[in-house]
């Protein structure tokens, strides 16, 4: 049995806290169809978390890498918000 690194899961309860505190967020822009966070903190923050997951992955640190993969995929949530709104 493999033996998960302590940095894996440190690194995915950090990850699992940026879930949780960006879900307020998004509800937020849904009720007030108005996203207020700018295009470049939007989009650099999106592709940084998916380069950040792709290395968690190549570094066999696959809880990691779920993890900051759905961190990514809300913040592409955000993007499309501003988009539509």
């Amino acid at each position: 049995m493999k033996q998960t690194k302590w940095q894996d899961k440190v690194m995915t309860c950090v990850a699992i806290g940026f879930i949780y505190s960006m879900l307020p967020q998004i509800l937020l822009n849904y009720q007030l169809k108005v996203v207020g966070i700018s295009w470049q903190t939007i989009i650099i923050t999106s592709i940084g978390c998916y380069v950040i997951a792709y290395c968690m992955f190549t570094l066999k640190l696959y809880f990691s890498s779920i993890a900051n993969t759905m961190t990514a995929t809300l913040w592409t949530v955000i993007l499309i918000q501003k988009i539509i709104y």
